[in-house]
């Protein structure tokens, strides 16, 4: 997810010239092949040990993280429309349009049946809950932002593209609905207990992934909307202009309601003045700022502003950076063993005896 970004953020900077689509093109080849190898290894892991599935399912956190999986492939069909549609034409069309029809009902899907977890197994109480919660909804938001995307491709028939754009509001109302319940909640959880310990203040960040991809999604579907309702004759050619237009505004909105969050996310590192190790959680940072940049980018371009080129451009190189940092520092601690947990340590459920 935050490799996936990176690629997608360095295609769409407002101020993009050709050096940088080289980079964007390794980071892209990269995060494929990290994806396939994660698929592999998860695919091995559960075949090998399947009594870890159900484990995993009935535990409080770590389901959470399912949410992550239709995510990461969904960086990889934005990709795949940005770079190789124009490059390969019609059966890379095909190939996004086919994945995304996976990635869709497997966010969907996830989205629901954790959700259905969480207020039936799990043990979650106000205290327990992290910004994680919110990950299965972001995967919804994000499959409707990808898909917006989609259905602009012109290898697609209209009546392809009108139903892609359909099933996209669908996936972006499931994942909007679910994940503002969840941010009041987790909200109200801090104004109980405050931030989050040192070690894990960087997921505060994961509050921006509903608005972020929220304004970003319904740009795009706003867009997709605007160009394929004139082809159609089911509605007025006008519902497209409509749509576009709330799209452009709602977009706005709920980039403006990520502000506050972002200040929130912002003031919890400052106030430790920087001072926390790093981990794993770092990750957190790049793909819900991502989002933001995103629909900073997007609204650069249809408001034909240049503070948002200027703010889009600066969330773009700060994420950059911050990449570089996570990713270099993943290295070094996967060779070490620094940064992994050994297997046998963390347990999955007590009571049944099945460790990772």
């Amino acid at each position: 997810m935050g490799t996936g970004v990176v690629a997608i953020l360095l295609h769409q900077m407002p101020y993009n010239s050709s050096w940088t689509n080289y980079p964007c093109y390794i980071i892209f080849g990269l995060n494929v092949s990290i994806f396939i190898s994660a698929l592999f290894i998860s695919i091995l892991r559960y075949t090998l040990w399947p009594e870890l599935w159900p484990a995993m399912i009935n535990h409080p956190t770590h389901s959470l993280f399912l949410g992550c999986f239709p995510m990461g492939l969904a960086t990889i069909v934005n990709m795949i429309v940005l770079v190789c549609v124009p490059a390969w034409g019609r059966w890379a069309a095909t190939m996004a349009w086919a994945l995304w029809w996976i990635d869709a009902a497997l966010a969907v899907t996830i989205c629901c049946s954790v959700a259905f977890l969480m207020i039936s197994v799990h043990d979650v109480s106000p205290e327990k809950l992290t910004a994680a919660c919110l990950l299965p909804a972001v995967s919804c938001i994000v499959a409707a932002s990808t898909g917006g995307q989609v259905a602009q491709m012109e290898a697609l028939e209209a009546h392809e593209a009108l139903w892609t754009l359909l099933t996209c509001y669908c996936c972006w109302a499931i994942g909007v609905f679910v994940g503002l319940m969840i941010l009041c909640i987790y909200f109200y959880r801090l104004l109980l207990f405050k931030l989050p310990s040192q070690e894990v203040v960087v997921s505060v960040f994961l509050s921006l992934g509903p608005l972020g991809q929220g304004s970003f999604g319904i740009l795009q579907c706003g867009k997709a909307a605007k160009m394929i309702f004139p082809k159609l004759t089911i509605l007025p050619s006008e519902a497209g202009t409509i749509l576009y237009i709330m799209g452009v505004i709602m977009g706005l909105i709920i980039w403006a309601m990520a502000i506050p969050w972002m200040c929130f996310a912002v003031g919890s590192v400052l106030r430790l003045k920087l001072r926390f190790p790093f981990n794993i959680g770092w990750w957190a940072f790049l793909y819900p700022v991502g989002g933001v940049a995103s629909a900073t980018i997007t609204l650069s371009a249809e408001l034909d502003s240049a503070f948002f080129r200027v703010v889009g451009e600066t969330l773009t190189a700060i994420i950059v950076l911050v990449w570089v940092i996570c990713f270099t520092r993943t290295v070094r601690g996967a060779f070490s063993g620094e940064l992994f947990p050994k297997p046998g340590v963390c347990e999955l459920r007590p009571e049944s005896g099945v460790k990772v």
